[in-house]
Order: structure tokens, then sequence, then C-alpha cells
């Protein structure tokens, strides 16, 4: 690659950083058409290329996902007991479905752009369709609503490479009535815990083809460096300006950045 692709993929990693920290939802969104633009141009193709989109992105989404909830953290928005709740099934089925896509062919690059696709229009559909309530002093949801919120968010996670925010989050806000804020940041606890669990998998494991000469398993680092490095100073200031962001732009954001998102995949699916 040349400095100009190391250029663009930084500034990419700048915006997936900032929504990471803004909307909770791990930078994935962005992540993904960065990592499959770029490592096609570096000679990955086929199934290959679908494990590493997978491996990659939820490798920078440790990194992303860590410093957005440390900074939850810090301005008093970290809620411990439910990411924990939410974080232990889903680690197990990530896990689970990482292996499985791993030790096959069957889940091609065609398949990975359907089930992307359909994480983002159900993105879409209920941020467009449902109005932001406050649920501030809402009685606390019970443990098994985290529970099974993150045994779905694990799979959603292994299958799309998002991290599980885009499941968490809509979840914990439209059926356990919690409040965005207090969404995004169990959201941003729980993601870095399962992509810890891939990523440990995705170092260790032997793919079938090296692209660089400083790939480690399934992880390119000329690739990842950039996007990680650029969420050490943005994901912070994702998580501050969504302190000071009422819900209903919080939800206008996410649902117009996965349109747009959605759009360009479409494209890509029917006219390419």
């Amino acid at each position: 690659m040349e400095l100009l692709d190391y250029v663009i993929i930084a500034l990419f990693g700048s915006l997936g950083a900032f929504i990471s920290g803004f909307l909770g939802v791990g930078g994935g969104i962005v992540y993904i058409p960065v990592l499959d633009y770029f490592l096609q141009k570096s000679g990955m193709h086929n199934d290959m290329l679908v494990k590493g989109i997978l491996a990659n992105s939820l490798f920078t989404i440790i990194f992303s996902g860590s410093v957005s909830s440390y900074n939850q953290y810090k301005v008093g928005n970290f809620f411990p007991k439910q990411i924990l709740q939410t974080a232990l099934p889903g680690m197990v089925t990530a896990f689970i479905i990482t292996y499985l896509i791993k030790t096959g062919t069957w889940y091609s690059k065609t398949t990975f752009n359907y089930v992307f696709a359909s994480m983002l229009f159900i993105i879409v559909f209920r941020m467009f369709a449902t109005k932001a309530k406050n649920y501030e002093g809402q009685p606390e949801s019970p443990a098994w609503h985290y529970q099974v919120t993150g045994f779905f968010a694990g799979i959603v996670t292994a299958f799309s490479g998002l991290g599980g925010g885009v499941i968490m989050t809509p979840s914990f806000t439209d059926i356990m009535k919690q409040n965005i804020k207090k969404a995004s940041s169990i959201s941003n606890g729980v993601i870095p815990l399962f992509a810890i669990v891939l990523g440990i998998y995705n170092l260790s494991d032997k793919p079938a083809q090296y692209i660089s000469d400083y790939q480690i398993g399934y992880i390119v680092l000329p690739v990842v460096l950039p996007l990680i490095i650029s969420t050490f100073i943005f994901a912070p200031i994702g998580v501050r300006v969504s302190q000071k962001t009422s819900q209903q732009v919080i939800r206008m954001v996410f649902a117009t950045f996965a349109s747009l998102v959605f759009i360009k995949l479409i494209y890509e699916i029917f006219f390419k």
C-alpha cells in the first residue's frame, strides 16, 4: 500500500472511533467497508476475505470499544454488572460461530453481504420507525434480559463483525426501556469483551493465505494499525459529545449513518 492509503485508513478510523464513542456500536459499521476495500487491494480474496474482514474488524474494535468504555467510566456513565451479564453468554456464542466460520467455506462474501445488509436494514427501520423516549427512572431490567440480549449479540458479532452494538443498543432502548446513554455505555463495555476473545483466537489461528510480512494469524497489521491509533484520539471525543447530545439526535445520527452504509452495500450487491 502507498502513503495515501494509510492516510485514508486513518481518516476513516477516526470516524469509526468517534462513532464508537458517540453511539456505543464499536465502530465496525465504518471499519468493515474500509477493511473490505483495503484487504482486497492487498490481495485477500474469496472466502478468506470474509474471514479477514471479520477478524480485523473485531480486532480493531477491541481498542475502540475499550477506549470508549473507559471514557464512559470517567464521566460516571458505567454499569459493570449489566456489562458482565450481557457479555458472558455472548462471548460463548461469538466464539462458537467464529469457529464454525473458520473451519468451513460455507460463509461466502455474498452471504456476508446479505447478512450485513439485513442487520443495517433492521437498525434503520427501528430507529426511524420509533421515537426516542426518556426512560429515566425506569426499573432495572432483570438479569436474564441482558443475558438473552448478549446471547444473540454474540451471534451477530461473529456473523457481521459489527461488535454486537447494532443489536444491543436498540434492544436495551426499545425492548428493555433503558435510557439510550445507559444503553450505549453498556454496549461499549460489552463489545471489547466479545472482541478480545475472538481477537486472541484470530491472532493464534493459521490462515490459508498470508498477504503481508506483518500479518499475525488473520490480523493484517499495516491495515489495522492506522485504525487502532485513531481510536485513542477520537473515541473519547465521541463519548464527550454523546453526553451533551439529546437522545433523539443520537438516534437520528445512528439511523442516518447506517442508512448510508446500507445504500452503499445494496449498490455493491446488485450493481457491481
